[in-house]
């Protein structure tokens, strides 16, 4: 038992030291910029119903830099709203949001980060995300420049 205790804490200190690691050394392909202006996207249930899209535009980037933007989604109807799941159409695209209910008039944010590894040109990629008890996708475009 205690070398198994040992085992552990020996990966655990390998792990958290490499990120260590990589995180005092960023090179420029690791560059990440975050942009703190916040757009906002008001939902309703007739919005979603006649199809909803917006598009966050990152602007112009260098290959290999990494750039985090926030969406934030305000709910304009009577009810609570949850978004069940996204879709996106490359794996260059992340994104992370709270999965509890959105209360009527209240907002939730939505963090979005491009990675531009392997991107060269215009781009634009595409995020669906789907609502309980609604059948059309809030689609939110993603749209740079790699250079």
């Amino acid at each position: 038992m205690g070398g198994r205790k040992y085992c552990i804490v020996a990966i655990a200190t390998l792990c958290f030291g490499a990120c260590g690691n990589r995180q005092s050394t960023p090179t420029t392909e690791q560059q990440s910029i975050v942009v703190t202006n916040i757009q906002t996207v008001a939902v309703s249930n007739a919005k979603l119903k006649g199809g909803l899209c917006d598009t966050l535009h990152f602007g112009k980037m260098r290959q290999g830099e990494i750039i985090r933007k926030q969406l934030r989604i305000q709910n304009e109807s009577d009810n609570p709203m949850v978004i069940l799941r996204h879709i996106t159409s490359c794996g260059c695209t992340t994104v992370n949001y709270d999965r509890r209910p959105i209360a009527a008039g209240e907002s939730t944010t939505i963090d979005f980060e491009f990675n531009s590894r392997g991107e060269v040109g215009w781009q634009m990629k595409l995020m669906e995300f789907y609502f309980a008890e609604k059948d059309t996708p809030l689609k939110i475009y993603i749209e740079a420049e790699v250079e």
